[in-house]
């Protein structure tokens, strides 16, 4: 597989020949038991995994692979594609699948008719295990690796391990236990694995992101913006343990431990983390690694590097139209579209909602189309060479969220008046009037739900604030009650089923 890494950051750019047979479980899962997959790195000669490893540069070459793992470099997307648009936003009500397309699974998805041999579900298992694979290479290689400074190298450590554990907590929300393998091992090893519990993949995940804190630096350079930050551990860590203290697990020791990595987030306001001051600004490819505190590194340039997330959302325009680009579509009118419901929950005068979703455009016959799809993150008069060429980057997580999130752990810690005003700063940028101090824990709660919903609309969040506050039960059988549709869901659909092929050669569990 070609995982050329060449973005805006000189840090990531990366080309050249095969690096390593790392082992790739996805891969090996899939029925071959061993795999060689190709890291594009320079310089252009024979490297092999003995002698790649053994310098300062070849660990940050290797290093940008573990970064490239997230993007696109196929026609089947990356994470921002795979995990938190069909896999998440696709999941919830926020999305409605009208009519089904043989060839797209976001039909199966969104109408929770997906099983485990579904092929949405297994390249969500392979693509975060080939990250894990690549990070689990590095971290057995590099103590042994000289560097000039001893400060970089536990810079790419921590950033190595930080990655690593992101994608567990990935895998983790998507299939529950998942097999915990932190070193490189062997075919017949890895079969041995079990999948592991979800309170020791908490304690892995966890740990490992606050080891990696004091490697991380606060800012870098204009050449390296992208990298894993101090503030994006902690943002991660104040995420993770919320969603702990959620369902299933309910550790209710989870909350503090989130309200201090949130607040430490918050603290750094004004000197490593900006609050943009617009909604539309957080959207533009201009202002990428600016205002978001993790992000997809994106580039356009034909490069395969760049997202293709604009592409699958929004339909082919007509030449008339603002948002018209002359690379085609994958959206399909009239099959997947923006639920009524999401529309619908917005409060008047909300300036987020004109600025996230269309409900009309003039198609390419020039005639005007009533459709309702996110225009989130695509860019007016934005030239690019193919379907996968958008140059914006996704936000994994942004700063709105840590307000967010931090406001949800005061008002469980029982400090509502103290979380209004985190609240009412995301409002404000929403020209949305403030909420009163005097609010019930209870009506806070509904408010700050409806808030969520309506800033990250289209970011993959939703789905997964709904399993964690386990109201998606009812939440999706009413939405699909109020659509005539002949399915209700349990607690059960919260997770997808492990990949059969998993299931077959791994003899894992399959999940109820």
């Amino acid at each position: 597989m070609k995982t050329t890494y060449n973005t805006k950051t000189s840090f990531l750019k990366v080309s050249g020949k095969t690096l390593t047979k790392a082992f790739l479980v996805g891969t090996l899962m899939m029925g071959m038991l061993s795999c060689e997959d190709d890291l594009r790195l320079e310089p252009e000669n024979n490297i092999t995994q003995n002698s790649f490893y053994t310098t300062e540069l070849q660990i940050n070459q290797a290093l940008s692979g573990v970064y490239s793992a997230m993007i696109n470099a196929s026609s089947r997307g990356g994470y921002d594609v795979n995990f938190y648009l069909l896999a998440s936003e696709v999941r919830s009500n926020n999305y409605t699948a009208l009519s089904q397309n043989g060839n797209r699974d976001y039909f199966a998805i969104n109408r929770f008719q997906d099983t485990s041999s579904t092929e949405e579900v297994a390249i969500l298992w392979d693509d975060a295990y080939q990250l894990i694979s690549y990070a689990n290479v590095i971290l057995s290689r590099i103590d042994a690796v000289p560097f000039a400074n001893a400060a970089t190298k536990e810079q790419y450590r921590s950033e190595t391990r930080f990655l690593r554990a992101y994608a567990y907590f990935e895998l983790m929300r998507t299939f529950g236990k998942v097999p915990l393998i932190d070193r490189p091992v062997s075919p017949e090893e890895a079969l041995a694995i079990p999948r592991t519990d979800l309170t020791v993949l908490y304690t892995f995940i966890t740990s490992e992101i606050e080891a990696s804190v004091a490697g991380l630096k606060d800012t870098y350079e204009a050449k390296d913006k992208g990298r894993v930050t101090k503030a994006a551990a902690h943002a991660m860590l104040g995420r993770i343990y919320l969603t702990g203290a959620g369902y299933p697990l309910n550790n209710n020791a989870y909350v503090e431990k989130a309200r201090t990595n949130l607040q430490a987030v918050i603290q750094k306001e004004g000197q490593f983390v900006t609050f943009a001051p617009n909604y539309a600004d957080l959207f533009k490819s201009a202002n990428d690694n600016k205002y978001h505190l993790f992000e997809i590194q994106h580039i356009t340039g034909g490069l395969s590097q760049g997202s293709l997330l604009p592409s699958y959302v929004t339909p082919n325009f007509g030449v008339n139209d603002p948002f018209y680009n002359a690379q085609s579509s994958l959206y399909s009118s009239g099959e997947l579209g923006v639920s009524q419901s999401l529309i619908s929950s917005y409060e008047s005068g909300d300036l987020r909602l004109p600025l996230t979703i269309k409900t009309s455009f003039i198609a390419q016959n020039g005639q005007p189309d009533n459709q309702n799809f996110f225009v989130k993150f695509r860019e007016k008069g934005m030239v690019i060479t193919n379907r996968y060429d958008w140059p914006i980057n996704f936000p994994i997580i942004r700063y709105a969220d840590v307000l967010l999130m931090y406001a949800e752990v005061l008002n469980m810690q029982g400090n509502t008046a103290g979380a209004v005003p985190y609240v009412n700063r995301i409002r404000q940028r929403a020209g949305l009037p403030a909420l009163s101090t005097s609010l019930s824990s209870a009506d806070f709660m509904t408010a700050l739900r409806r808030e969520r919903r309506s800033e990250f609309a289209g970011e993959g969040i939703y789905w997964h604030d709904l399993v964690r506050w386990n109201i998606a039960v009812d939440v999706i059988n009413q939405a699909a009650a109020a659509l005539n549709y002949n399915y209700t869901i349990t607690t059960n659909d919260y997770l997808y089923q492990i990949p059969l092929t998993q299931v077959q050669i791994a003899g894992y569990e399959q999940n109820p």
